[in-house]
């Protein structure tokens, strides 16, 4: 918990602030109008126009194309990893974080993210299972990485409980035209291939970029491959008003070793278990942005979108399914913005509806059922900042959903109904010009459940269709700074969930629980010359409210995160360095009763080596890079289960001993 000291030491403050700033206020209120700052205090969601993180009032991330190219990340989900507050789970053990889980403070539950993740604007969560498809993402089509901690989503969408993940990719260049260009091979037969072309002239903007993957697994039945395509084209029909036009095709072939034994990973960590097979996966996707705007202050942004998913899974003891889900949506939004010496006023309203619909089965054999969702939610929201040092911020949201469902597992066929309300408010406060600022916020996210919730397919456990939304109650204080070289950031967060949906495994289904967690969030890093420096350490105390497991742990939540990094520059242009990630005192998945002891602590260590092409040269702007994965040969999983009864029946992932990557990028 945190102490009282620090809570009413930070609520000094924060009054402090208010009164300091209405007093500048006052001495500035007669001067004239000024120009609205390129700094964006507050999200608008208009594409284009990114999040200030520093001005933010909340605990938010924005990583930027050129943090992601030094970060050495084989992925978006070992870069999203390395944040504050986010837990990684590979529950097949491919290798390179492939097909990975990513999970926001301690909000675990198997393959959901119980995060609302957006790829240029468009929800990523499947209506199946809430799980997303981050194979889709490749690190080289991104240029920006938005993360919103706790529940403050309100223009962003409904069933963001744990937070945002807001993606943005590459879609325009400087010069007419850009192209860039890589190569990365390694150990358990990595390939990948990149290639992509981008740039403006006139009143146009293009990018298509294209990504191969290959990959043959660290364990048997774990070979991947996967071609990621996206295009972008935006015209500028007249002034103040843009179009823009995102599509993407996405298609992999994944073969799933499933999980082992403690028995079976002692004998044979590269080996397979009975329940093993392959998923095909298909996506296409296109959506239209026309942004209006800014005429006086005010902007507007309609969108519209089609997607259509399908995946196919087989497995060696006959257990196909088989999934297609059409989706369709729209949403508007408008933006009215005022700016003077002394106050500043933004304000975001909008609407959005969206219809998904989802058929499992095997296609040879017939359908075991079909769920329909048809949804809308309203929003609005206000940000004020007064004297450009207090920033205030209200919203609410209002998401209804209805569900048609026709389910074998179990036998229910009818309509479900849900609504909920998703009220939040925050202040910041700049404490010292250009170094400190504090905030505080407090929201209420509201989340429906998924298909997967109501009908599950397997040998010993059934679905529930008497299920409750998820709505939690998410505080959150802290602070943050930057001076010169260093930055660091300090959050604390509690958050007290109702009806929380999680597998009650002693029960063989889906359940609601009460729960709530206790969290604190520090970073900090330094950028010299020579040397770079990145350390993330979250802890999380996650609990059981109430019922048959009221105080106990809810299991595969670790309760401490740390990532640390270093990097070196000898001479210039080549840059050493190394990544630590420790994950320490989690229980199993499915150990509600807390009975079967700690899961395996693990630590892994990737050490890397960048040199940046010195300039001019004959290929254009690039570097090579090789990097060595698990360097201490760690054995371990980021994915350990149980059966709730003993260890006989536990399952884990096992991940790749050391190895290797390789790789070059240049730019034309």
């Amino acid at each position: 918990m945190f102490r009282t000291t620090r809570t009413i030491s930070l609520g000094a403050s924060l009054a402090a602030c208010v009164w300091f700033t209405a007093s500048a206020a006052a001495g500035t209120a007669g001067e004239q109008p000024m120009e609205a700052p390129e700094v964006l205090v507050a999200p608008r969601r208009v594409p284009g126009l990114s999040m200030n993180a520093d001005r933010y009032p909340g605990n938010a991330t924005v990583i930027t194309r050129s943090a992601i190219a030094a970060s050495g990340a084989a992925n978006i989900q070992e870069l999203l990893a390395r944040q504050v507050g986010v837990f990684l789970i590979d529950q097949q053990g491919f290798g390179l974080a492939s097909d990975g889980s990513v999970n926001l403070r301690g909000v675990v539950n198997s393959s959901r993210t119980n995060a609302l993740v957006l790829l240029d604007g468009i929800r990523q969560n499947r209506l199946t299972g809430d799980e997303v498809h981050w194979q889709n993402m490749p690190l080289a089509h991104i240029e920006r990485i938005e993360i919103l901690r706790g529940g403050g989503a309100t223009i962003y969408g409904e069933g963001a409980l744990a937070g945002v993940i807001n993606i943005i990719t590459r879609q325009d260049g400087d010069k007419p035209v850009e192209t860039e260009h890589a190569v990365e091979a390694g150990s358990f037969g990595w390939q990948r291939y990149h290639t992509g072309a981008r740039g403006r002239s006139g009143r146009w903007t293009y990018a298509v970029q294209g990504t191969r993957t290959l990959l043959e697994g660290y364990r048997e039945s774990s070979e991947s491959r996967g071609t990621v395509v996206n295009a972008h084209a935006g015209l500028e029909l007249a002034d103040g008003l843009t179009s823009r036009l995102h599509m993407l095709h996405a298609e992999d072939v994944t073969a799933f070793p499933g999980l082992l034994t403690l028995v079976q990973s002692q004998q044979k960590r590269t080996g397979t278990n009975a329940f093993h097979g392959f998923n095909t996966n298909e996506e296409d996707q296109a959506s239209l942005d026309v942004i209006a705007g800014p005429v006086e202050g005010l902007s507007a942004v309609v969108t519209g979108f089609w997607r259509r998913r399908t995946q196919f899974s087989k497995d060696t003891i006959n257990f196909n399914s088989f999934t297609v889900t059409p989706s369709h949506g729209a949403s508007v939004r408008g933006n009215y913005e005022t700016e003077s010496a002394a106050l500043s006023s933004l304000f975001v309203a909008g609407a959005e509806g969206s219809w998904d619909k989802a058929t499992a089965g095997d296609p040879g054999l017939g359908e075991d059922g079909e769920s329909t969702r048809r949804g809308y939610g309203l929003f609005a929201e206000e940000t004020l900042t007064l004297n450009d040092r207090l920033t205030l911020s209200t919203g609410i949201r209002m998401d209804r959903s209805r569900y048609e469902e026709s389910l074998a597992f179990p036998a229910f066929e009818g309509t479900l109904r849900f609504k909920g309300w998703s009220p939040k408010a925050a202040v910041s406060c700049v404490l010292v010009p250009g170094a400190m600022t504090a905030f505080a916020s407090y929201a209420r996210p509201f989340k429906a459940p998924n298909v997967d919730d109501f009908s599950v397919r397997t040998v010993d456990f059934v679905g529930n269709p008497r299920l409750q939304p998820q709505q939690a109650d998410t505080y959150e204080l802290g602070v943050r700074g930057s001076r010169g070289v260093w930055d660091a950031g300090l959050t604390g967060f509690y958050t007290r969930t109702d009806d929380e949906i999680l597998v009650n495994y002693t029960a063989f289904e889906s359940q609601n629980f009460d729960t709530r967690r206790t969290g604190l969030e520090l970073s900090a890093g330094a950028q010299l010359p020579r040397v770079r420096s990145r350390i993330a350490y979250t802890f999380v105390d996650a609990e059981f409210r109430e019922g048959a497991f009221a105080s106990n742990t809810i299991p595969g939540t670790p309760k401490h995160t740390l990532s640390a990094g270093l990097e070196a520059s000898p001479w210039p242009g080549l840059w050493v360095g190394g990544h630590w990630r420790l994950i320490h005192d989690f229980f199993r998945v499915n150990d509600m009763r807390n009975i079967l002891g700690g899961a395996d602590n693990y630590g892994v260590l990737d050490l890397t080596a960048r040199y940046e092409f010195p300039e001019p040269n004959p290929w254009g702007p690039g570097e090579a890079s090789v990097k060595i994965l698990n360097a201490t040969n760690e054995e371990y999983g980021t994915f350990q289960s149980s059966n709730a009864t003993n260890l006989t029946g536990a399952g884990e992932a096992p991940m790749p001993p050391i190895g290797m990557l390789a790789g070059v990028r240049w730019e034309w």
